[in-house]
């Protein structure tokens, strides 16, 4: 443990303290520690994590890739405007969510998660729920939060009230080939925005429902939405060029992952990947 790593974050929800450590292989591990208390629902929402990932294995590895992508870019820390690892993991799981059940390519997924997140989605507008497994209106979020879903159908089943008209869309021309990705993109209909529909979260960056309580807006502090979503944007934008660049090529001499290690400076996700012994962690 390195002492020096020691910091104290107070001002959040739920305080808690930061650590760096080293493990077994001696890359950086750092770690939030947080105590009990009457808001902390911790322990709840890891039951909920690997309920999750057992429905949808998928959403781990986007998420580590996703978690240094933007660790790399320093929008990963919710107290100075990025994204929480938490909130990170619901959009992931809730793009996921949209996906058919039978689609397990992680390289089309990336791509249409960035795709989606950093060129289509409205943070301004769209409200993001894994627990009625939908996309809403910030203007009605009042609604939303009291609207009830039964958990026992699971987490990978899309709801198809709110957005039924799902349709898959092509990141690239028209013309295909073998790296073409296939993603869902979500058709946003138009509504007239009642403002005295908002709650006091109408002026938070982006709404992403706490699963475990609706009411909670894990997403309120990521004043740099805007940021993230234009290095989603701009890591989309390379990863297309690069394919596009390299279609007729091999990538045997780049060895694994040649397109990650464009995003990604630490390599060490790599490993986080490939580990068996974490792949049997949900």
């Amino acid at each position: 443990l390195d002492q020096r790593s020691i910091k104290v974050i107070e001002r959040t929800a739920v305080p808690v303290i930061k650590v760096s450590t080293k493990d077994s292989r001696s890359r950086v591990v750092q770690l939030d520690l947080s105590f009990d208390a009457k808001e902390h629902h911790g322990l709840e929402a890891l039951t909920m994590i690997r309920h999750i990932l057992e429905q949808l294995p998928m959403v781990r590895p986007l998420v580590l890739v996703l978690k240094q992508f933007l660790l790399d870019r320093g929008l990963l820390t919710a107290y100075t405007g990025g994204l929480s690892s938490y909130c990170l993991f619901l959009m992931v799981a809730r793009y996921c969510q949209e996906q058919a059940p039978s689609w397990n390519d992680c390289g089309s997924l990336l791509m249409g998660l960035l795709d989606f997140y950093g060129n289509f989605f409205d943070p301004r507008i769209t409200g993001i729920s894994v627990r009625t497994r939908q996309y809403f209106f910030r203007s009605q979020e009042a609604q939303h939060s009291q609207q009830q879903f039964p958990e026992a159908q699971g987490w990978n089943t899309p709801h198809q009230n709110q957005f039924p008209d799902l349709t898959k869309r092509n990141s690239f021309s028209s013309k295909p080939h073998r790296h073409q990705p296939l993603h869902r993109q979500v058709s946003f209909q138009s509504t007239q925005t009642n403002t005295s529909q908002f709650k006091s979260g109408k002026f938070d960056p982006i709404w992403v429902e706490d699963p475990l309580n609706p009411g909670n807006n894990v997403g309120r502090n990521a004043f740099r939405i805007f940021q993230v979503q234009r290095a989603f944007s701009d890591a989309h934008r390379a990863l297309v060029a690069s394919l596009e660049w390299d279609i007729n090529s091999e990538f045997g001499d780049d060895g694994e992952y040649p397109l990650l290690k464009c995003l990604l400076q630490n390599e060490d996700v790599f490993f986080a990947i490939d580990d068996p012994i974490h792949l049997q962690r949900p």
